[in-house]
C-alpha cells in the first residue's frame, strides 16, 4: 500500500480514480479547495487537504508523509485565457518540485490528447492543448535536472465519457428527446469510458519509471465516425431519433456566444470555440500498443455498454430530467 496524494479528486475522472485507488488498498489523500464540490469524495474513506496548485505552503502540508502523486486536476474551459498556463504548465510545474523536495518516489501526471494535438498536426492547436504540453514539458525538465520524482508517467487520454459527466449531458438529453444535432463534417474519434481511464491511471501508478515515462495514448481501442457515435447514443437511450447535422460554422458560432455569456455573467462558460472546433474540424486518433506494452492495459469497455451505463446513471440520479 502506498501513500497517494490525488489532485483532481473532486472531478469527473479524479473521483473515478479515488474509487479505484482506494479499491486497490491505496491510503489517499485528495486536495481540495474552499470552494470545492466534495459531493463524490465525501462518501469515501480518503483524507481531504485544502491546497492549491499557486500555494508553496499548502503543497508541502499537502506532501507530508506522501509516497506517490497522481496530478489529475486541470483547467479544461477557462473564462480567463491566462488560467491554462499557470494552472495546466506552471501548477504542474510546482506540484512536481514540491514532490521532488518531499521526496515523493512516484509521479503520474494525467496530462491529453490535445498536447500532441489533432490528427495530422505537429502539435497543439489550442491554448489548453499547448498548456497541457507546457505541463509535460516542465516536467520533463525538472526530472532532468533532478528536482522531480524519480520515477514518473504521463498519460493523454482522450475524449472522456461516463457517469458524473457534465460536458456531453446536453447531447443525452437530446437524445432522451428523440433528437441529436451532430457535426455535418465526419470527424473520427475514440472516445474512452472513464473507469477504463481510472484504471490506467492506477496502472501507470503502479509502473512509473523514469526510464519510460511516456506519454502514453489512452483511448478506445476502436476508431469511430461521429454517425456511430451517435447510433450507439440513440441505442443507449432506447428510443428512436432524428438526426440533425449542424455545419461547422454554427458549432463555432454556439461556441462563440457561449464565451460571450460567461464573460457577461462572470462565470465559467460550459461550451467555447476551442471545443467546437475540436468537435467539428478535427479528429483525435492514436494506436495505444505503446500504452498496451507499458501499462499492461487495454481498454475494457465498449461504446455501446459505456454509454449504456452513463445513461443508466444519468437516470438513476436524475440528470437527464433537470
Amino acid at each position: 500500500m502506498s501513500h497517494v496524494l490525488l489532485t483532481g479528486g473532486t472531478g469527473f475522472l479524479g473521483s473515478h480514480v479515488a474509487e479505484l485507488l482506494l479499491e486497490a488498498g491505496h491510503d489517499v489523500r485528495a486536495t481540495v479547495r474552499p470552494t470545492s464540490d466534495t459531493r463524490w469524495l465525501d462518501p469515501l474513506p480518503l483524507q481531504t487537504v485544502v491546497a492549491d496548485l499557486e500555494d508553496a505552503v499548502g503543497l508541502a502540508r499537502a506532501l507530508e508523509g506522501v509516497s506517490d502523486v497522481l496530478h489529475v486536476g486541470g483547467v479544461t474551459i477557462a473564462s480567463d485565457p491566462s488560467m491554462f498556463e499557470r494552472v495546466n504548465a506552471a501548477g504542474t510545474a510546482a506540484l512536481a518540485e514540491a514532490a521532488g523536495r518531499a521526496g515523493v518516489e512516484r509521479f503520474v501526471l494525467i496530462s491529453s490528447l490535445a498536447a500532441r494535438g489533432p490528427d495530422a498536426t505537429e502539435g497543439p492547436v489550442s491554448l489548453y492543448g499547448r498548456s497541457k504540453l507546457g505541463g509535460e514539458v516542465r516536467l520533463a525538465e525538472l526530472v532532468a535536472a533532478g528536482a522531480a520524482p524519480p520515477a514518473i508517467r504521463v498519460l493523454r487520454p482522450g475524449g472522456i465519457y461516463g457517469p458524473r459527466d457534465s460536458d456531453l449531458l446536453a447531447l443525452f438529453r437530446m437524445a432522451t428527446r428523440g433528437l441529436l444535432i451532430l457535426p455535418s463534417i465526419e470527424g473520427r474519434l475514440q472516445p474512452v469510458y472513464v473507469r477504463d481511464v481510472a484504471r490506467a491511471a492506477l496502472r501507470a501508478l503502479e509502473t512509473a519509471d523514469a526510464a519510460d515515462p511516456g506519454p502514453l495514448p489512452v483511448v478506445d481501442e476502436r476508431v469511430y465516425s461521429w454517425s456511430e457515435v451517435g447510433e450507439a447514443l440513440a441505442a443507449a437511450v432506447d428510443r428512436r431519433t432524428r438526426v440533425l447535422r449542424m455545419p461547422p460554422a454554427a458549432f463555432l458560432a454556439a461556441g462563440a456566444a457561449a464565451e460571450l455569456a460567461s464573460k457577461l455573467t462572470g462565470g465559467t462558460p460550459i461550451f467555447d470555440r476551442r471545443r467546437a472546433r475540436d468537435l467539428t474540424l478535427r479528429s483525435f486518433t492514436s494506436e495505444i500498443d505503446l500504452t498496451r506494452r507499458a501499462l499492461g492495459w487495454s481498454p475494457e469497455t465498449s461504446l455501446r455498454d459505456g454509454m449504456a451505463e452513463t445513461v443508466d446513471w444519468y437516470r438513476r440520479h436524475g440528470w437527464l430530467n433537470r
